[in-house]
């Protein structure tokens, strides 16, 4: 087997997308045996994976399973016919196949006309109240897809509306074809030339009139419309406890009419109630049965949440919900370890601040309270202190740590929405909520260079509408960073650079921010994933014009979005990644920009891989040279990136534990000043301007490989620059000068004056992560 192709033909007027899907759904009839199994290398060469040897009963199978599958979609005078392509080659025994499937649709069976025939009064009468949210609408194609989703809709309907025991075997679908008119002929001999007339043209347009009905009850108890008696909650259950609940000593209390259950109060009874949404005296209904088990989930107080439904002996219609609640402990404890390497900055007779090879260490502690007060209320407390080396043999004074910091944060998160969120609540009813304060106080200190203390304030509420989509508004939220203990070359540096003057310097931010994130994979495409997030923030819209602390309070609007785009197909993977920001300064300033904790970068193991950690940018600013003593960070008010990997498999090293794959990428961006730095006016070749937009965009291509453990994937990419915003001639575009004869010279060995390592700060970069970057 070499190859299978697929030709429509008749499948009336659809446009590229509908055709394009039909195809897809027709390949996945093809017959195991005749599939054919490919894996790509640099796109270019696609390579046979074990192919079968073409037999004919395959084939004819598969045309089968197409013909059926046509059916489905509402073509029912479909038909399917294949044929075999032999190439010959020469001094061959194995010749290429090629099937060729030949696919021959006919118009498509359209609905004439609908509705429900169900004896029993209820159900009647809830389908025909619901009938316009039905799928099956007059003059659509009948497919399978429909009726069984009409199906389930009704089905859902009736379970939360107390027939919590309806399933789909109590419907079926009856179709009757409206061509009987061909045989119905009038005494009128108008009338009769009326009917023949229609009916020749629904000839070429079949037609079918479909009719839901109800299938004789089994078992009567579907048709029992049940409401809820009484609501038991276990908040302390154990696992074993199912099957000895009879013989366990539990305290019992009844409070607004639930009965609570437990070995040990350790849960409030408000807080427990508010997760209910099944309450006594109510009719079943199945929404508030899985609402209210998601409720006890997403408190994550509980490792395992569980229901049972026990009909009440000697009545008709009631029946008790058992809620069951296995905690998990109250305290939770983490550690753990973080390293970064650079080797990509300038290295001889550099400063701390440039060393060459950087080495980071932070380790991180936490502890959680999960319950607080018993009302589900969590407090955590989080320890970070990080370390940076110099590996450099030629650091400054020969002293090896370049930075160090130390923060510590706290969160307190109420299960439920506070102040604004209260409107929210009423408003939008969302299905997770909480309410969080955060605290963190950070000190760091860049050695040579400055010491900076931070602090930040914020409270928000964050809620879910639908599991894949979710809202985070901080009103307020405050940050103040103080700089202080500036080392003269620093100072000398600001002096030099009125935009870093302006962005290094202790800064007040007090404002609002909101965030909103969605995640969606098409049900019918599930290969196929989208992810968006967007970012609002301001700061000093209402306190600037208070005039309250003026002095230090920084004024600005930011926002930035991201997309996020992956497919998969025969386990290889796409994936695209576009990012743009930007932060308008709103200080009386020439030279205002965002405070440089606000502002954005570029490059690193999850941005531009060519580049180091803030190595790029800003717009045509010229690279540091080699053996700078300057600060070399690059920030700036815009950011736009786009990003593509193609990812594929190499080999796997243990099975089910270990895999080792394989990634091709593309990054381009950069990162621009808002307003011009240029205290005299003129040209700056660091602001954006469209003119100039796509000459200042870097370009970096490369390779790398993953180590995939299951639960953490450890990364290794090589960016090589092909186009360096910083260099005018052919607007930037140089491939780095290496060959296979200089290969391992110039990534790996240190040459005569240092020229391979200068020749790896102008052209590439080597980044280590965790984890895909997007």
């Amino acid at each position: 087997m070499f190859d299978n192709k697929i030709e429509l033909n008749g499948v009336g007027e659809l446009n590229a997308q509908e055709r394009n899907d039909i195809r897809q759904r027709l390949g996945g009839q093809l017959d195991d045996s005749l599939r054919v199994t490919t894996r790509d290398f640099l796109f270019l060469v696609h390579v046979l994976k074990r192919p079968a040897v073409f037999d004919t009963q395959y084939a004819a199978q598969s045309a089968r399973n197409m013909q059926n599958a046509l059916v489905h979609l509402g073509y029912h005078r479909a038909f399917v016919r294949w044929e075999a392509d032999t190439a010959f080659l020469k001094n061959r025994t194995r010749q290429p196949v090629t099937t060729r499937f030949q696919v021959f649709t006919g118009e498509a069976v359209r609905i004439d006309s609908f509705g429900y025939s169900l004896q029993h009064p209820d159900l009647q009468q809830l389908a025909v109240a619901t009938a316009d949210k039905s799928p099956l609408r007059k003059g659509n194609p009948v497919t399978r897809t429909d009726i069984l989703g009409e199906i389930g809709r009704l089905v859902d309907l009736y379970r939360n509306n107390g027939y919590y025991k309806f399933t789909s075997e109590d419907l079926r679908m009856q179709g009757d074809t409206a061509m009987d008119i061909l045989t119905d002929v009038s005494d009128d001999p108008f009338e009769s030339l009326a009917f023949l007339a229609e009916a020749n043209q629904r000839v070429g347009k079949p037609t079918i009139r479909l009719n839901l009905i109800q299938n004789p009850a089994t078992d009567t108890a579907r048709l029992v419309k049940y409401a809820i008696r009484q609501v038991v909650v276990y908040p302390d259950f154990r696992p074993d406890d199912s099957t000895r609940l009879d013989t366990v000593s539990l305290k019992e209390e009844l409070v607004d009419g639930i009965i609570y259950r437990y070995r040990r109060y350790r849960f409030g009874f408000g807080f427990l109630r508010k997760q209910l949404t099944l309450l006594p005296g109510q009719v079943y209904r199945q929404q508030n049965f899985s609402q209210t088990l998601g409720n006890f989930d997403r408190t994550g107080l509980w490792q395992n949440v569980s229901a049972e439904l026990k009909e009440v002996a000697d009545s008709s219609g009631w029946i008790d919900v058992h809620i069951q609640l296995y905690p998990v402990k109250k305290f939770g404890f983490e550690a753990n370890v973080e390293a970064s390497y650079s080797a990509n900055s300038a290295i001889n007779n550099a400063s701390v601040a440039n060393a060459g090879n950087l080495l980071g260490f932070s380790a991180n502690v936490s502890l959680q309270n999960r319950n607080i007060g018993m009302e589900g209320i969590k407090m955590t407390h989080a320890l970070r202190a990080g370390i940076e080396l110099n590996l450099a043999s030629q650091a400054v004074g020969n002293r090896r740590v370049n930075a160090n910091e130390f923060s510590y944060i706290n969160t307190i998160s109420f299960p439920r929405l506070i102040g604004i969120g209260k409107w929210i609540n009423r408003n939008q009813k969302p299905i997770a909520q909480q309410t969080f304060i955060n605290i963190n106080p950070t000190f760091t200190r860049r050695i040579d260079l400055f010491n900076l203390l931070s602090a930040g304030l914020a409270l928000g509420n964050e809620w879910s509408v639908r599991g894949n989509r979710k809202h985070v508004l901080r009103i307020p939220n405050i940050e103040y960073s103080y700089l202080y203990n500036e080392s003269d070359s620093f100072k000398t540096t600001l002096n030099n650079n009125p935009f870093l003057r302006y962005s290094f310097n202790t800064a007040l931010v007090i404002g609002s921010s909101y965030s909103y994130s969605s995640t969606y994979t098409n049900p019918k495409r599930p290969n196929r994933q989208r992810n968006f997030k967007l970012n609002v923030e301001e700061s000093g819209l209402f306190w600037g014009r208070l005039g309250i602390f003026k002095r230090d309070l920084r004024q600005f609007i930011k926002t930035d979005v991201e997309y996020n785009y992956s497919t998969r197909r025969n386990k290889t993977e796409i994936a695209i990644r576009l990012f743009g920001g930007v932060g308008v300064p709103l200080d009386n300033n020439d030279t205002a920009s965002l405070p440089f904790f606000k502002q954005y970068f570029a490059g690193g193991p999850n941005s531009m891989r060519g580049w180091p950690i803030r190595g790029i940018g800003r717009g045509a600013q010229p690279l540091a040279p080699y053996e700078s003593r300057q600060l070399n960070d690059r920030t700036g008010d815009i950011r736009f990136e786009a990003n593509f990997e193609y990812r594929y498999p190499i080999a796997t090293i243990i099975p089910n534990s270990l895999s080792l794959r394989g990634a091709l990428f593309v990054d381009a961006g950069n990162i621009w000043n808002f307003n011009n730095t240029r205290v005299g006016g003129g040209f700056d070749s660091l602001q954006f301007s469209f003119q100039n937009f796509y000459k200042q965009l870097g370009v970096s291509a490369g390779t790398g490989f993953r180590f995939d453990f299951n639960y953490i994937i450890l990364r290794l990419d090589l960016g090589f620059r092909f186009k360096r915003p910083e260099l005018a001639e052919n607007n930037g575009w140089k491939a780095p000068s290496i060959g296979f004869d200089d290969l391992w010279r110039k990534l790996f060995t240190r040459g005569p004056d240092d020229i391979y390592r200068r020749w790896r700060y102008e052209n590439f970069n080597f980044t280590i992560g965790l984890n895909y970057p997007f």
